[in-house]
């Protein structure tokens, strides 16, 4: 949600993660901060509410919410309003976060707004989202950027959850490796680089994974794609996990990666690269309404987004 003020703009952004780690308050956290960020408005506060199972105790529930005004701290987030609630309910715990800030005016006069993030070409549906006001500026054949990598906060959530199972089949240096992602799923240099190129979409990637990501991208443009799945980029410390408990990466959650659409997405990956983030092109909008994904000889179209590969784990 945006709302306009005589100074600027205030914003919402919201995020939500639920299992058993004490950490999950992190990962909602991130949700939350970074599709704040992707509107251009900076972190002025945030609230959590924690539903917690009562069969699992005080000590773990307090625990959680401990580690969540952590991670805000270390984000420099002063302003935290979190409860913790017992429900009976539900069955694992339960994060939600809600981050609100605001944008200058001077950021967000119609002049920036317009350079910037475009106007919103609204969805056939008649239905603006939350990626920003406005997209007229994308047109088909606007390509389509991948920053980072597809299934990296899946794969850390499973780590977390399942780390004693891991650490019996994998040696030591691959758990550090998977574990040292972690400070990836915080957005930062990414936004800002696509801001200063003029990227008219920015999508964060949560929930259902990068096939949800891709069909909200079509549904908010009002256009149709073709992508290519070989050129998205999957982290091996994923796949080995992901085949470890049969799931499939490109439906798994990954907080800290973005969907960009550029009309030069060469020159905006080719920006993040040199400030060592990963991005690739890895397709573009299309006339019409098809959804195609190719994957080496085999081409087929995008399906409904299916829930996320996570719950397979924490069900």
């Amino acid at each position: 949600m945006e709302v306009r003020t005589e100074t600027g703009r205030f914003a919402t952004g919201s995020g939500a993660a639920w299992g058993w780690s004490e950490d999950i308050g992190t990962y909602a956290l991130a949700a939350a901060v970074n599709s704040l960020a992707a509107k251009e408005a900076v972190c002025l506060g945030v609230e959590a509410q924690i539903l917690f199972p009562p069969r699992a105790g005080n000590s773990k529930a307090y625990a959680l919410e401990r580690s969540f005004r952590k991670s805000c701290m270390e984000r420099g987030i002063d302003q935290v309003t979190s409860q913790v609630r017992f429900n009976p309910l539900t069955s694992l715990p339960v994060v939600t976060v809600l981050a609100g800030g605001a944008a200058s005016e001077a950021d967000s006069s119609a002049d920036a707004v317009q350079m910037k993030c475009g106007r919103r070409r609204q969805a056939e549906d008649g239905r603006a989202s939350e990626e920003g006001k406005g997209l007229q500026n994308i047109r088909p054949g606007g390509e389509i950027v991948l920053v980072k990598w597809i299934g990296m906060e899946g794969m850390l959530r499973i780590a977390e959850e399942k780390g004693e199972e891991l650490g019996k089949r994998f040696a030591p240096v691959f758990i550090r490796q998977i574990q040292s992602r972690r400070k990836e799923i915080f957005a930062g240099k990414e936004l800002e680089i696509a801001r200063s190129e003029g990227t008219p979409y920015v999508r964060q990637i949560t929930e259902g994974g990068i096939l949800a990501a891709l069909w909200e991208l079509a549904k908010n443009t009002g256009f149709g794609l073709d992508v290519d799945m070989k050129r998205m980029s999957v982290l091996q410390e994923t796949i080995e996990v992901c085949e470890q408990y049969r799931l499939n990466p490109y439906q798994l959650t990954s907080v800290g990666s973005f969907l960009m659409v550029s009309e030069d997405g060469n020159t905006l990956a080719e920006a993040l690269r040199r400030n060592r983030i990963h991005a690739s092109v890895i397709g573009h909008l299309t006339e019409g309404n098809d959804k195609i994904i190719h994957n080496g000889g085999e081409t087929r179209y995008l399906d409904r987004p299916a829930p996320d590969e996570l719950y397979k784990i924490l069900l």
